[in-house]
């Protein structure tokens, strides 16, 4: 109960833009959940939490092991929640 709780105030203070810096960085996706994208992440060294709130863009391919994306979220009580992953082409 309190995971939903926290989760659903992230949703709302990503969507109304309440004072958390966003940030951005691109990497590579080395490990996500096995079934859907809703869970943890690590990208480049990084651990990402995906959200149900999370906007998931694949303009440049499928989300998988190995695809380069771009992040964008905010660190909260030191776990870093994304507000969008993207697929890139990578540089």
């Amino acid at each position: 109960m309190r995971k939903a709780a926290f989760f659903i105030l992230i949703g709302i203070l990503l969507s109304v833009g309440i004072a958390f810096a966003q940030q951005k960085f691109y990497g590579v996706v080395q490990t996500m959940p096995e079934q859907g994208y809703v869970g943890q992440w690590n990208i480049d060294g990084k651990t990402v939490n995906v959200t149900t709130d999370t906007k998931i863009k694949e303009k440049h391919g499928k989300l998988a092991v190995g695809a380069y994306v771009e992040v964008e979220g905010v660190n909260f009580e030191g776990k870093f929640i994304a507000s969008e992953l993207e697929t890139e082409k990578k540089k």
